[in-house]
């Protein structure tokens, strides 16, 4: 199980990749993929997540929005936006409010805290590929391993790689700690880090703030 001190890096480091110093309590769009609309510090997708289509009505519906509206907004969202916001300005302002009012913001945080557990789950199942070879994985690498989770999804092929199959072009690490610079070597094998390096830097950020409040951040400079 992933380490309790962990915890809180990875909710820094993720909330600093997927939003920077933008509020998690209003719509956001990637304009990638398959990707709606976005809002909280996982940055739950209203295409991709029921979970976050139902919080997000919960929320207009607590706030006093009108059934239409809550229709309208929710048909919207429910489907890629590769353009961005598909909402008139009225329909923004209202899913806004209603997202940043305490009953929103109530609801935002219990869909984050599901989706951390998620995160946290895999991490654990890449902690576990990596003990099948009698490797430790680097807590701060494990930042990297959350953040990618929290983009894509369940990690299989990169459990594959720690176990110590040859991946994306790669040979495996060589442990017996896989360490920052691993996952550092193997993310921008990644198609998508190919496409975007200016992703993979601003993930570097990322990690630097979720381990700044790792046990010991103080004592030693990170891997980088």
């Amino acid at each position: 199980m992933v380490e309790a001190d962990l915890v809180p890096a990875v909710r820094a480091a993720i909330q600093y990749n997927e939003l920077g110093a933008a509020s998690p309590y209003c719509l956001s769009y990637a304009c990638l993929g398959a990707s709606g609309a976005s809002f909280g510090i996982f940055q739950g997708d209203t295409n991709v997540n029921h979970a976050a289509r139902v919080a997000l009505l919960q929320a207009l519906q607590a706030n006093g929005v009108p059934a239409d509206a809550c229709d309208r907004i929710i048909a919207a969202v429910s489907r890629p936006c590769p353009n961005g916001n598909p909402l008139s300005v009225a329909d923004t302002q209202a899913a806004n409010a209603a997202l940043a009012a305490p009953s929103g913001q109530a609801l935002v945080n219990a869909l984050d805290g599901g989706l951390l557990q998620i995160v946290l789950g895999e991490v654990d199942s890449s902690v576990a590929a990596a003990a099948a070879q009698s490797f430790t994985i680097d807590p701060a690498a494990q930042l990297y391993i959350a953040l990618w989770v929290n983009m894509t999804g369940a990690p299989t092929t990169l459990n594959a790689w720690l176990g110590g199959s040859v991946e994306l072009g790669l040979a495996p690490p060589a442990g017996p700690v896989v360490l920052q610079g691993d996952l550092q070597t193997y993310l921008q094998g990644s198609v998508f880090f190919r496409l975007h390096p200016q992703n993979f830097v601003h993930m570097q950020s990322a990690v630097q703030v979720g381990a700044a409040l790792l046990p010991g951040a103080g004592e030693a400079v990170p891997e980088v």
